[in-house]
């Protein structure tokens, strides 16, 4: 039986919002909780591929940030079997130094590692750069100078080259055309397939979570509606959201 690499139980997340409104009345601004996360729990197993599917302001981005450490305060409990999680957003333009040179962004988690040298480094980044399938010579370009789909694929290898087993992907390719899609599906696929990395693919579109994934989490104001292989949310779907999820990406159930 394959060992998990992510478990989350009865996690639980609140945001803190003050309002004015009755400031005229209390000399203190009002504290109200939202409850983002409403007692989330599944397993992700080790080499895995798990989809997570719901529509914006659900709650899927919340729990991505609990789960990679970066929301501390929550009840409940996420355990990660992974030193060193990576995600790659839906744009990675805002994810790449701009006034850097792509070879730089892609050293600069190499340098972390003093027993690398320059050379080493170098090498690595020209690995990378080819299995993501560009050219080594885009390392002289400016992330301004690329395509959606180049930056993209130099946000993967900059994921990869921090030695992560464990990526987010936080719809990745909602903001490319469809054919760039393909080929960024493509090649997260072969990733996977070639380093075994388990996968958190988060996305709204239905039809690039069926291509994608083993499982699926479907999602509604912060809850689980319903968890399971793929084949059997999509042919069996239990709760009326996820018929019209399925319904409204033209999908149906067997």
């Amino acid at each position: 039986m394959m060992e998990n690499i992510l478990s989350v139980s009865h996690l639980n997340v609140y945001y803190e919002n003050r309002e004015n409104l009755l400031k005229r009345f209390r000399a203190r601004p009002q504290k109200k909780l939202q409850h983002v996360l409403k007692d989330v729990s599944f397993e992700m197993k080790r080499g895995e591929i798990l989809g997570l599917v719901g529509e914006s302001g659900c709650g899927k981005t919340s729990l991505a940030k609990a789960i990679l450490g970066m929301q501390r305060q929550y009840e409940g409990e996420v355990a990660l079997d992974c030193p060193n999680p990576q995600m790659v957003f839906q744009d990675p333009y805002n994810s790449l130094n701009p006034a850097k040179k792509i070879g730089w962004i892609l050293e600069e988690p190499l340098r972390m590692k003093p027993h690398l040298t320059r050379e080493e480094r170098v090498r690595r980044v020209d690995e990378m750069l080819v299995r993501v399938g560009l050219d080594a010579k885009l390392k002289e370009h400016y992330p301004t100078e690329l395509s959606g789909g180049q930056r993209q694929r130099i946000a993967i290898a900059a994921a990869l080259l921090c030695d992560t087993d464990f990526l987010i992907a936080d719809e990745p390719v909602s903001a490319l055309d469809v054919t760039i899609q393909a080929q960024i599906i493509r090649l997260l696929l072969r990733l996977h397939r070639e380093l075994g990395i388990s996968m958190l693919f988060i996305s709204h579109d239905l039809r690039v979570v069926y291509q994608m994934c083993d499982r699926v989490l479907i999602m509604k104001n912060g809850e689980i509606l319903e968890q399971g292989n793929v084949q059997d949310i999509y042919g069996s779907p239990k709760t009326d959201y996820t018929k019209l999820l399925l319904e409204a990406a033209d999908i149906h159930a067997h």
